[in-house]
């Protein structure tokens, strides 16, 4: 049977390594996903759904650089879950958000991705935003380079009828080759190849472009919780539940099928002036979506600067209020609420600018979802 890996501080207060009765009262799927972790099953799977505030810009001095999604909450949450007695990992891409935006390209805000010759972040979006294509005909390749060591990956590939052929290799040897000319959608495929310290890299082969949203490398015999950060720089609840094709956001939420999906998505709306019955609507469907296959955890967005040329305080209330009013008719748990946390008001000791957390914002939004998500 595999392994529950012993986090670094399992024996910590609140510790729950090898608990049977891991049990969170308003999140109850979650709470039996990790009970089947923890029993040797399927590893738990938590999502995180949001904005720039969740793909972390502004966690680091550029914005998205150096490295911003190691600053970013989610990959903050792996680490706060683990030191807690919940081994949990963010060995993870899902997206490229907005992050091409970065000095340096999309590698410079993840080094951990390397887009080799005829690989770029494509202006198609799926689950996290922008996709990575590789072109017909390219040489090079797209990398990810894991945390650890790891002997699956699991590719979450775009499909369409036009796109074409790709191999999967670690350690210079071709472990897989997928044909993507198929039904529009996006299907996860689970690569396994000898234990490896490097890079898992994908090629286009044959046929058409090849389009990749991202993956996960895990290893068969270790158990950790995984935390994807699925952070979409800029995007608003209504490109969430967007249905013209099915590899899209919504349309890939039921393929990732998380146990607990955390959505944060209020900042671009209030400050885009949203209507709020449209926003509603909006959030009520990437809910139901989410609900399909575990719990759902909403959170509302830190206070923006209205003296910066933000919305005003009554505009982001009644966005913050909107959310609130969703959770409850959905009957979810209680949302964390960003102002609350965030002292009520803009707090500029806690943000890189207008709109987005410095990185001592970022750990206090890590910190207040780690004591929703554990018990």
């Amino acid at each position: 049977m595999p392994g529950v890996e012993v986090g670094p501080a399992s024996a910590a207060p609140g510790g729950v390594l090898g608990r049977a009765g891991f049990a969170v009262a308003d999140l109850p799927a979650w709470s039996a996903a990790v009970r089947t972790m923890q029993a040797g099953g399927r590893e738990a799977r938590l999502l995180c759904i949001g904005d720039s505030v969740t793909q972390g810009f502004g966690a680091v001095s550029g914005g998205w650089t150096p490295n911003g999604r190691a600053g970013a909450w989610p990959e903050r949450l792996a680490v706060l879950m683990s030191g807690r007695g919940l081994p949990a990992w963010a060995a993870s891409v899902a997206g490229a958000g907005t992050a091409d935006a970065a000095a340096g390209g999309y590698p410079a805000y993840d080094p951990r991705v390397t887009l080799g010759a005829g690989w770029s972040v494509n202006a198609l979006t799926g689950m996290g935003g922008k996709l990575f294509s590789g072109a017909a005909g390219s040489g090079g390749g797209w990398s990810f380079q894991p945390d650890t060591t790891a002997d699956r990956f699991d590719l979450w590939a775009v499909t369409n009828t036009a796109l074409g052929v790709l191999t999967v290799e670690t350690d210079g040897v071709v472990r897989a080759t997928i044909a993507t000319t198929k039904a529009a959608g996006m299907e996860i495929a689970t690569v396994a190849f000898p234990e490896t310290g490097g890079p898992v890299t994908v090629r286009w082969a044959s046929g058409g472009a090849v389009f990749v949203a991202g993956g996960v490398a895990w290893r068969a015999d270790v158990r950790r919780a995984r935390v994807i950060n699925a952070g979409w720089g800029g995007s608003k609840a209504a490109d969430w539940t967007t249905t013209d094709q099915p590899y899209r956001a919504y349309g890939a939420l039921p393929v990732v099928a998380p146990d607990l999906t955390v959505v944060c998505l209020t900042i671009n709306d209030w400050n885009a002036g949203t209507a709020v019955a449209t926003y509603k609507t909006q959030l009520g469907l990437l809910i139901d979506r989410a609900l399909a296959s575990g719990d759902v955890l909403l959170m509302t967005g830190c206070p923006s600067d209205p003296a910066q040329g933000k919305a005003g305080y009554a505009a982001q209330g009644a966005i913050r209020d909107a959310a609130f009013e969703v959770a409850a008719a959905k009957g979810l748990a209680t949302p964390i609420d960003g102002a609350a946390l965030f002292g009520g008001i803009f707090d500029g000791g806690l943000m890189f600018d207008a709109v987005h957390p410095n990185a001592a914002g970022q750990a206090l939004i890590a910190e207040a979802v780690r004591a929703r998500v554990m018990i």
